[in-house]
């Protein structure tokens, strides 16, 4: 074999070597952009989603009905977080945000996503002072305290409700006894079809170590509200939700 076969031969086998290389990476950074980070300190673990309807009095009532309301399709969102047996490293929960939230739907509906409220009556508000602008945060802390927005450091549940306000309104004189749910919406004529949006939101799980984003997309009302009254879901496979580390 002469020199210049051997260099070639060289070449052609150290272009090989940088071809296998380029495509292991290259299947690596794939792998994590579809699947996300592996070993996260603390995971989301769980999701629980209850869909039903309540309703606000008219401020007016010019025909002093008994009952003159207004519906609100809302949405209970819970999400789970859990410590990572497997993470060696010593670790607490810092925050849990959710933002960049996006909200498709068909008729410009009045969606809105609250905090619990810190009244001692209700779990949830519908005053201004209790809406979510741009985004909310739930800050670690020794146990859950929802009402205060808190976290356990060491794993726990955040709450938050979307609300599709003003649905429908319901007017009544007549003494019959009603349920307070979906099934309200029914009897007024509203469909599943004027209720369906979506929505998407990131979650942010940033930890004394380390920070992770991941997207999570629904499509609300999670159940027939309008035959069952109130419907809930729980999701506990998240490989749709690829968590990617930021720090």
């Amino acid at each position: 074999m002469n020199k210049i076969v051997k260099e070639k031969l060289k070449e052609a086998i150290l272009l090989f070597v940088i071809i296998i290389a380029f495509g292991s990476v290259l299947s690596i950074m794939l792998k994590y952009e579809n699947e996300g980070e592996k070993n996260m300190p603390f995971n989301l673990t769980e999701m629980l989603v209850i869909s039903s309807v309540d309703e606000t009095t008219k401020s007016e009532n010019p025909e002093n009905y008994k009952r003159n309301l207004n519906l609100n399709q809302y949405n209970d969102i819970y999400l789970k977080f859990e410590k990572n047996s497997k993470f060696e490293e010593t670790a607490y929960i810092k925050n849990i945000t959710i933002e960049n939230i996006n909200i498709k739907n068909k008729n410009d509906k009045n969606i809105n996503i609250f905090i619990p409220s810190n009244l001692e009556e209700k779990l949830f508000s519908y005053e201004d002072n209790f809406k979510v602008e741009n985004s909310l945060t739930y800050k670690g802390a020794s146990q859950d305290n929802q009402k205060n927005l808190e976290i356990g450091n060491q794993g726990g549940r955040v709450l938050f409700r979307i609300v599709n306000q003003n649905v429908g309104e319901y007017v009544s004189n007549e003494d019959v006894e009603i349920s307070y749910d979906g099934t309200l919406l029914k009897n007024i004529g509203v469909s599943s079809e004027d209720l369906e949006f979506k929505i998407s939101f990131d979650v942010i799980v940033e930890t004394n170590i380390s920070k992770y984003r991941g997207r999570i997309n629904l499509e609300l009302p999670c159940g027939n509200i309008l035959e069952d009254g109130v419907c809930n879901i729980t999701k506990t496979d998240f490989k749709d939700v690829a968590f990617k580390r930021e720090n």
